[in-house]
């Protein structure tokens, strides 16, 4: 009972190390690619609700994220994760008012989101 135990644990631990992919090195600069998901759900990236975008005077659209390339303004590292605030290369707005958003990394590299 020990042994099977023991065995169960150490499974689990080497599982747990493995599992957890650290994002890159990412700096100020990077130039990152949008990529939805199935669902266009974004997990890792704050966007803002569908409805606050409406009563802004928006169409709200996800799908236009799609394929963005993006650059990193600045890098934040918290408790919760690390974080980035990210732009777009061509200068433009994401939506009306936000000319940035922020993205969790560890989130971001392990659901596939930036690229």
């Amino acid at each position: 009972m020990r042994t099977i135990f023991l065995f169960c644990f150490s499974l689990l631990i080497s599982g747990l190390s493995f599992g957890q992919e650290q994002p890159q090195n990412v700096k100020e600069g990077d130039v990152f690619t949008i990529n939805s998901s199935s669902n266009l759900k974004y997990e890792s990236l704050k966007l803002p609700k569908l409805n606050m975008l409406v009563k802004q005077g928006e169409r709200p659209n996800y799908k236009k994220l799609n394929g963005l390339e993006v650059e990193v303004v600045s890098v934040e590292k918290t408790k919760k994760g690390t974080f980035a605030v990210l732009k777009r290369t061509d200068d433009e707005d994401f939506f009306i008012h936000r000319k940035t958003i922020k993205a969790n990394l560890d989130k971001a590299f392990s659901y596939g989101e930036l690229k």
